[in-house]
């Protein structure tokens, strides 16, 4: 394996010549530097990465956290997140939480040990104290998607915006027994999204039945199994917190003869790639979710060079995606359904 050593016997300089020309310090002009550089690539001259984090106390590796790495919307952003360190020269560390607050835990205190430069997390099981903890330490964290702490840094899409302009849209089309499949009733994702709803309804007169409301853990599995439970209540629409959510309430409509949108108008969250391929294309709010990110990110490596700058918000602006699901197409109203 070649080593630095070997570079400066070749060109009869120091290792430490060699040394400051890699690491771009000064006392090395730049004919020198440049010579260095190319010997470096002739002979395959690999860094050690390890021994190279104990002279800068840099890793150059960014740990990021997501509850779910099967969900599309989260690969989505990770997709974003991926992209801009790599144009920054980072390489990243995914850990899967698994939905799980003690994995998540055990993720965050890995990431601490192995040193990355800074921690990105889309958390729906943390507490505002352990990711303080973290940034008392030392470690550079932004939040993704759901903000835990506002006294941290985030990255968010604007959820209360959103869902205004999707409830709108509903009662627009003649909605108003709208039945809501929401996530985890402590998230902010889920708080805004549903003072979105509640404003909606308010201001168009329409009375809410709380019964027609339930928290979810928000996958498509979880969703097919509490379907009835909504739809006992006989709404004319529901709101899934997600697109996966919307997937696994069609799916159970589909098996049980309910047709959406003629019987039942449908919408989810997100517009994640399959939600304009599915048999029934559903209407959404549509997330910048590879902007969302790589704006994390770029948030994230200047809270690395700049550590006692303050902290930021940034807030995304989300869109409607009116589709087919809500009866956009249509010109009359649901027609009743009854549960097989």
């Amino acid at each position: 394996m070649i080593s630095i050593k070997d570079i400066a016997n070749e060109l009869n300089v120091t290792p430490s010549t060699v040394s400051r020309a890699l690491n771009g310090k000064k006392g090395v002009s730049k004919k020198l530097a440049d010579s260095i550089l190319k010997k470096c690539q002739e002979m395959g001259y690999r860094r050690n990465a390890v021994a190279q984090s104990l002279i800068t106390n840099k890793t150059h590796t960014i740990g990021i956290v997501i509850p779910d790495i099967t969900s599309r919307y989260y690969s989505f952003v990770v997709k974003g997140v991926n992209a801009y360190l790599e144009e920054h020269g980072y390489s990243v560390m995914l850990c899967n939480a698994n939905r799980s607050a003690e994995t998540e835990r055990n993720y965050l205190e890995l990431l601490q040990t192995r040193r990355v430069d800074g921690i990105l997390i889309i958390s729906m099981t943390a507490r505002p104290e352990e990711l303080l903890a973290i940034s008392k330490s030392g470690m550079p964290i932004v939040q993704i998607d759901n903000t835990v702490t506002p006294e941290l840094s985030a990255v968010v899409n604007d959820n209360y915006r959103g869902a205004s302009l999707l409830f709108e849209h509903m009662v627009s089309l003649g909605c108003r027994r709208i039945a809501c499949m929401m996530g985890r009733q402590e998230n902010q994702t889920t708080i805004d999204r549903l003072r979105g709803y509640y404003d909606v309804m308010a201001r168009h007169g329409i009375a809410v039945d709380d019964k027609a409301i339930i928290f979810i853990d928000s996958t498509s599995e979880e969703a097919y199994r509490r379907a009835p439970e909504l739809l006992q209540q006989q709404p004319d629409a529901i709101f899934g917190i997600n697109d996966m959510v919307a997937v696994g309430i069609l799916r159970y409509c589909l098996e049980h003869n309910i047709n959406v949108p003629q019987q039942l108008r449908l919408a989810g969250y997100d517009d994640i790639d399959i939600a304009a391929m599915m048999y029934v294309p559903l209407t959404t709010v549509h997330q910048l979710k590879v902007t969302l990110g790589r704006a994390a990110a770029k948030l994230l490596l200047e809270e690395i060079e700049h550590p006692d700058g303050p902290h930021q918000m940034v807030t995304l602006m989300p869109s409607l995606k009116a589709r087919v699901s809500c009866g956009e197409q249509l010109n009359e109203k649901p027609r009743p359904f009854s549960l097989s």
